[in-house]
Order: C-alpha cells, then structure tokens, then sequence
C-alpha cells in the first residue's frame, strides 16, 4: 500500500510541477499566443479543406501526443533556456497565409476563390479560422495539341493514350506540370538530351459565363540561332565512356595521383597505378551500368546505372556527367566516377538482456571485406558470445546459459548461375548469398549446437520491390548432452511420440526451401502522408526426402520417422504474412497500425514443428505487456522455468498493434501503444492444455496489452525503451487476473522492454 501510495505521489507531484508552469510567462504584453490553427469550408464538395492548413506561415507549439505543450512548458520553467519559445500570432502572417491558399485554391481549378481569416483572441491567446470560399470548379472541355518538331511530335502522339491530359479533368497546375514532366522524360528517353521543361507551354481559354475551359499544349522546337531560326530538336548518341576508380584515399584524375587506362570492351577503366589491377573487374562494371557505346542517350540509362552501382558494398558513391564530344553537334562523351570505400571495417556490438528477471549480457564481433575477388563480393565473418544468469531451477548444478556463435556470409553482387547472359544479370539487380553458421548453446538442463548453411538470391527493380528466394537452407540440430535430472524428471516418462517435448531434444535435419515477398509504397526521403509495406512469406521442409524415403529404403527410427545418415529430418510448410500502415498526422506526430499472422503445419515425417520454427508471443515486438516467450499458448499458463520456453510456443500466430508516436524534443521521441495477440498449436498436445487453436474460443483468448515508450533516434540507430501493462490476460485464473485493467498490479502486470529498432 506504501509503495503504491509513493508512486502516485511522485506522479501527481510531477503533473502538478509542470502544470504550474505558465505556458504564457514569455507572452509579450499585448500580445498572443497562438493556440490554435483552423481550416475550413462552407462548400461541402471540397475535399479535406484542412490540408491546407500546411499552406499556414505559422504553426502552434508542438503538443506532445497532441495534447501537451510540454515543450513550451519546459522553456517557461527553464527560462528559455531549452524546450520551445512561444509562437507569438501576427496578423501579418495571417494575411499572407490567406493569399497563398487562395494562389492555392485557383491552381486546383477554383479559379474564382476567396480566402477570409478570423482571429479568436482571449486574454493570452489567440485562435486563427481559415474559411474557404472556393467557388465553381472550372473544368476541361477540350484538349489541343501542338509539336513544332515532327521527330518529337511522332514521339509524344504515340504515347498519347499515357497523357494527363483528358476531357472532364480539372483545371490542376499541379495536373498540367506532371503532364510537362512526363513529356520531359519521354524525350530524354529517346535520345533527346537537352530537351527541358522550357520548350512546353500551355494556353488556357475560358469562356464568358461558364466554367468550361479549353487547354492547347505547345511544344517549341528547339531554337539555336542568334536570329531565332527554330531548328529540330537534337538527337545524341554516347559515342564514349570512361569510367574513372579513385584510389584507396578517394583522388581522381586531377590530384597528384596518375592514372592509366585499360580497354575493357566497349569503354575505358581508369585506375590509379598504385593499384596493379583496376579495383572492380570489367564484368561486374558491366553488369551494373546501363551505359552503352553507340546507344542513344536515355535517362532512364543514367537512373538505372545509380541504382545498380550503388548496390556495390566497396562503393561509397558514384556520379554519372555527360560532356558534349568537340566538333559534333550530337554526341556524347559518358564520366562515371566510382568513389571506393575503406576495403576491410569492423564493428563490436553489445547488448543486454533481461528475461523473466534473468538478466545477461551478449556481445559480437564483425569484419567485413568489401571487395574478396574484385567483384564488390562481401565476406562478413561474426562471433558471438553470450551470457545470462537462470535463477530458481532446482535439481542442476550449474545456473548459467552460455551461448557461443560463429557466423560467415558471402555476398555476390550478381544472380550466380551458370550460363546466365549479363544482359540478364543486368536486368535481375540480384544478389547471391553464401551463408555458414554455428551455434552452440549451454544450459544447465542440456546442450545444443546447430550447424547451418545455405544458399539465397535475392533481387528486384527498387528497393521498394524485393523478391528472396532461399534455394535451400541446411540446419543440423544435435543435442550432444542431456542432464540426468531433466531426462529422469521430464523425457524417460514420456511414451507419446508426438510430444513435443521429446521431439525437441532429438537430433534433427531441417532442409528447408522458402521464398520472401516485399513491398513498400515508400520512397527515399519521402513525407508521403499515408506509406504503407507488406512481406509474405512461404517455405517448406522435407518433401523431397520423403518422396525418396519410401523407393530408397531409408532408416526408421523409434516414433516411424525416416532417417537420412542416422537422424530424422523435419518436414513442415510454413506461411507469415504482415501489413505496416503509416499515417503522417503533422511534422511531430504519426499514427502506425501494424497486422501480422503465420500458421506452420507439420505434416508427413513430423508430429510437430522444429523449436526454431515455431512461434512465440510476448517481448519488444510483440504483446508488449508480457515478457519475451511468456505468452500462450492460447490459454496455457506457464509454471515450470525449465521448459516453458518449449511450451510456451505455437503453430498459429495472430497479432496487431496501434501506435501513437510524437516527437519529443531533439531526438527523442514518444509513443502510445495498444497490442493484441496470442499464438496456439494446431495439434492437441497434452504439454500445453488451453493450447489449440479453435475457431469457437480463439477471438477469446486474444490478449490485451497497453502502454508507453521512449524512442531515442539517433539516425543510424534507434533506441527503444518500452513500458507494457497487461489488459485482458487469456491464461487469468481469476476476474482480476484475466482483466488486469480493472485492478492492474506493477508486480503482475508490467514488462520492461529494451530494444534497437522500432517494433515494426
């Protein structure tokens, strides 16, 4: 009762220490504080009038989770010293703010709106109303076209079924300068280099008395003399390209460092001569440029080439230039300076951990090599070690985990298959990943140590778009040591073979084959104000050996499952699929709501899945009132540390979250969160009662939890501090413990989350 007592005290003495301090100390006399900004609309056909309220010169103090000014509360209380000074109104402002919607609103097609402003003023404050007046809509009733160049004019008439421009459309600038972009592109895209938005203009003619305007787009051609002779615009041609490497300190031609060049086939590759071969191979040049000699110039070349040379680890950056070649009229002369990056890094990691109130410590070391073969091919080499206390497991001598890890991944900048054409390679943007692994794992009840290796592609047009595809993925389980106790206590008693217990504490072979989708509407730098991504996900295990089980004769062990080279393998086939939404409500505040779900049915050669395939709840990235693993299944209640980390997984996942995030001050950031969730087993297993997945009784034993958290966003890197309480527990024996909302306990209820990354 003390406790509890204490902590509201130290609450309400906090909210009233902040509240006492006046948002108006620093308000000059005579003057307000703007409190508020409002747009709206008499006319109910225009949509979201509120957008324009970016268009506003002036913008209230931020609010955290837009309720509180603490920011200005901060400034009030420090003296200035730090948070955020008082947005004083100017009516000033106001009037131009008022001109710049209206400019607005005509460039929309409200050709004739009116824009008017009110100011609310109180004794300290003042409230600002737009209202807008927008008038009728003018609209496009026909479109004319007209191309002083014929070669430009073929052009633009043959991808005319692509234009903007439409009958019924709205009078948009916005509209007619995507129309002007558009064609800009389409003739930089057949060779039309100089070609600018300068040669397009656009004539609108209204008529009296209505609200129907016609649009003629003119397309100049290209004028050159001094007497203003118009001449066609001019096709070019690359007739060279030059790629130029700097040397390991960054120099170019033109720094005390000499240069010399090779022929590679069709271009030239500069390279400093301290290097005694060119850094990057001529293939992998190849692959990665769009360039060609003899090619028309295309834009869409350029932009391609960026993206590809910049999936080259040993590159810092590159720049595409075009020079016009001396005494011609149309060609073209390619620089393409590859700038390198340091060959070999490494990097040291730690990280703490604290599980149930076992806490531990892990840390990792990484180095990287950039460029093994001098192809950009990237070898990274990692060691782990880890180690975390186990407290109240009666019956072992030793109460420590110990984990160690050796890790090796091979990146090749290419689709490594043989007999593929390099204008195929070109196309794919793929990489080829070589991956090793070793993991071993030291507990007091058993040992483990897991081999893995495997080989992947991956590729796709934008980083927006990815496609992995996991060719075959090989995870050896061996499980070299198990205690006496634990074996006694709870493997010797068991008879059935589909527990999942025993199944878990056996030799196993996982040969997995699996495929990953991506998408994100995303874009880089974007402040789009809906962004939204999806992954799905399939693989599957153990098909192709049992096909060949039954024709080859392969061993069966006790519980009737084949065995290749002595050990039975796993075969399963899985599915995950997640939808991240994200809504920009202003500069300081977002609004994210997350959906996932994943169901892994074993079938054939397996009663039930793998540990690692098998799914958990609970943690930093899932129901974040409870803690990592302490989660379902279904109604399942955990009471037995040593093995509730097997128990305490599923076949079926099902979670959402809603979250408010803020900005905080510099780079701190806020955010309120509610999680839904709960994983089950597809199979009745007697290990876990309350645990199957029933259509009847399943939407009952979704879990409930809310809270607050700490975000500190450092760029590179991203902090997370997260604070869950329990709200409606599934596994509650009693009507406080099933509804924690109603009489939450910080002793029950909460969980303390520590985390790099945000949770989706």
């Amino acid at each position: 009762m003390n406790r509890r007592f204490l902590h509201s005290a130290i609450v309400l003495s906090t909210l009233l220490w902040l509240a006492s301090c006046s948002v108006y100390k620093y308000v000059p006399q005579g003057e307000y504080l703007l409190n508020s900004v409002e747009v709206t609309s008499a006319d109910k056909s225009l949509a979201n009038p509120g957008k324009y309220r970016n268009l506003s010169y002036q913008t209230p103090n931020s609010r955290w989770f837009g309720l509180f000014r603490l920011p200005l509360r901060f400034y009030s209380l420090t003296g200035r010293r730090s948070g955020e000074a008082p947005v004083i109104y100017d009516e000033l402002l106001s009037e131009a703010t008022s001109a710049d919607i209206r400019r607005s609103l005509m460039n929309s097609g409200y050709l004739n709106a009116n824009v008017s402003y009110t100011a609310k003023k109180g004794r300290h404050k003042s409230s600002v109303r737009y209202e807008l007046d927008p008038g009728k809509m003018f609209v496009v009733d026909s479109v004319r076209l007209t191309v002083q160049d014929p070669a430009i004019d073929r052009i633009v008439r043959e991808s005319w079924d692509q234009t903007l421009l439409v009958r019924g459309m709205n009078l948009d600038v916005e509209i007619l300068n995507d129309e002007r972009n558009r064609i800009v592109q389409l003739a930089r895209r057949h060779g039309y280099y100089r070609f600018n938005r300068d040669y397009i203009s656009f004539i609108a003619d209204t008529i009296r008395g209505s609200e129907k305007v016609g649009i003629s787009m003119i397309i100049a051609a290209e004028s050159s003399d001094e007497d203003g002779t118009l001449h066609p615009h001019r096709q070019y041609t690359i007739s060279s390209i030059d790629y130029i490497l700097s040397d390991k300190n960054g120099n170019l031609p033109g720094s005390a460092v000499e240069f010399t060049a090779d022929s590679c086939g069709g271009f030239r590759l500069f390279h400093p001569l301290s290097d005694r071969k060119p850094m990057l191979r001529s293939k992998i040049i190849d692959i990665h440029s769009f360039l060609r000699e003899g090619m028309i110039y295309n834009s869409d070349s350029i932009s391609k080439t960026y993206t590809s040379l910049s999936r080259l680890g040993i590159l810092k950056y590159s720049n595409v230039s075009m020079d016009t070649v001396a005494g011609t009229v149309d060609l073209l002369k390619a620089n393409v300076l590859l700038m390198r990056q340091p060959k070999h890094s490494f990097s040291f990691e730690v990280e703490g951990t604290n599980t149930a109130g076992d806490l531990g410590a892990a840390a990792s070391l990484s180095l990287t090599d950039r460029n093994l073969f001098r192809g950009s091919e990237q070898l990274t080499i990692k060691v782990r070690g880890a180690y975390e206390s186990i407290s109240n497991l009666p019956g072992y001598s030793g109460d420590t985990y110990l984990e160690y890890g050796l890790e090796a991944n091979l990146d090749f900048p290419e689709f490594l298959v043989p007999f593929m054409s390099r204008e195929l390679q070109r196309r794919s943007q793929a990489t080829s990943r070589l991956s090793a692994k070793i993991n071993a794992q030291r507990r007091p009840e058993f040992q483990k140590t897991i081999f893995s290796t495997g080989w992947s592609y991956k590729w796709g047009d934008t980083w927006q778009k990815v496609h992995q595809f996991d060719v075959l993925d090989l995870n050896y389980l061996v499980v070299p040591w198990i205690s006496d106790y634990f074996r006694s206590e709870y493997l010797d008693n068991i008879t059935s073979a589909r527990s999942i217990l025993k199944y878990n504490y056996e030799d196993l072979l996982i040969t997995k084959i699996g495929y990953t989708f991506y998408y994100s509407n995303a874009k880089v730098n974007s402040v789009a104000p809906f962004q939204y991504s999806v992954r799905v996900g399939l693989e599957t295990s153990g098909n192709m050996l049992n096909l060949l089980a039954r024709p080859l004769k392969f061993d069966e062990n006790a519980a009737g499952q084949y065995k290749v080279f002595g050990v039975a393998f796993a075969q399963y086939a899985k599915h995950d699929f997640s939808f991240t939404a994200n809504w920009r409500l202003d500069r300081m505040n977002n609004f994210v709501a997350h959906v996932e779900w994943g169901i892994a049915v074993p079938y054939g050669n397996s009663s039930s899945l793998p540990f690692e395939k098998r799914y958990f709840a609970g943690g930093a990235n899932s129901v974040r009132g409870w803690s990592v693993r302490e989660l379902g299944p279904g109604t399942y209640r955990g009471g037995d540390k040593t093995i509730d980390y097997i128990k305490q997984s599923g076949d079926i996942k099902l979670g959402a979250s809603l979250e408010y995030r803020s900005k905080l001050f510099w780079k701190v950031n806020g955010a309120a969160f509610v999680d839904a969730g709960n994983i089950w087993t597809i199979r009745d297993y007697a290990e876990q009662p309350g645990g199957v997945f029933s259509f009847d009784t399943f939407y009952k034993q979704i879990a409930i939890s809310y809270g607050l958290g700490v975000r500190f966003d450092f760029g590179f890197l991203v902090v997370r501090l997260d604070g869950g309480m329990k709200a409606y527990n599934p596994s509650g024996r009693t009507a406080y413990q099933k509804i924690p909302l109603i009489h939450p306990s910080m002793d029950r209820d909460f969980a303390f989350h520590l985390a790099v990354g945000y949770p989706f």
